[in-house]
């Protein structure tokens, strides 16, 4: 019978030495993250402007329709604002900019339209593009963003669009939108 005792005795050296060995490993590895031993912290990391304005501004008014018959007046799916480069850094590529939407619950990302008129969760500028696939804003110029979203929201939800260019700081319009009776007023 010695030799249950020993085998039970091998396995509990065993267990004791695995436990020691992996607790030894997690707080070396713990030590090397700390120290900065880890992954560069950059590495893939979205560049982020860390001082400075915005390089876009609004530029008067919101305006919004409804393209859904039935809904108009209380309700907007489409809207339209004008946009300047404030004249901070270089020119901002349109083609490289991401529109954001917030009303109430309402969150969407839109995706860019190379048509004039952009389809439902999306988004076009005026102008067009140049013929490169992008279009540059050049410092003082300014151009109209034309929303559309993808389904209608109430007029009185607290409207709050981000429009923010790569590598800087968004361009946050807010407030109140003016409702358009004639949907064609984007056209």
């Amino acid at each position: 019978m010695g030799g249950r005792e020993v085998c039970t005795l091998e396995l509990a050296v065993i267990f004791v030495a695995f436990v020691a060995v992996t607790t030894l490993i997690s707080f070396i590895s713990l030590g090397a993250s700390a120290l900065g031993g880890g992954p560069s912290a950059d590495a893939g990391a979205y560049p982020v402007l860390t001082a400075g304005e915005p390089h876009l501004a609004p530029v008067g008014e919101v305006t919004g329709s409804s393209s859904v018959p039935g809904l108009s007046g209380g309700y907007i799916d489409t809207l339209a604002f004008r946009i300047a480069h404030t004249g901070e850094g270089g020119p901002v590529n349109l083609s490289r900019v991401t529109v954001t939407v917030m009303a109430g619950t309402y969150l969407e990302v839109l995706t860019q339209s190379g048509a004039s008129r952009p389809g439902p969760g999306m988004w076009t500028a005026t102008p067009l593009s140049d013929g490169d696939g992008g279009t540059l804003l050049e410092a003082g110029e300014d151009c109209t963003l034309r929303l559309n979203l993808d389904r209608p929201i109430p007029v009185d939800e607290g409207l709050t669009i981000k429009v923010r260019p790569e590598g800087s700081i968004p361009c946050t319009i807010t407030g109140p939108v003016r409702v358009l009776v004639d949907a064609g007023a984007f056209s």
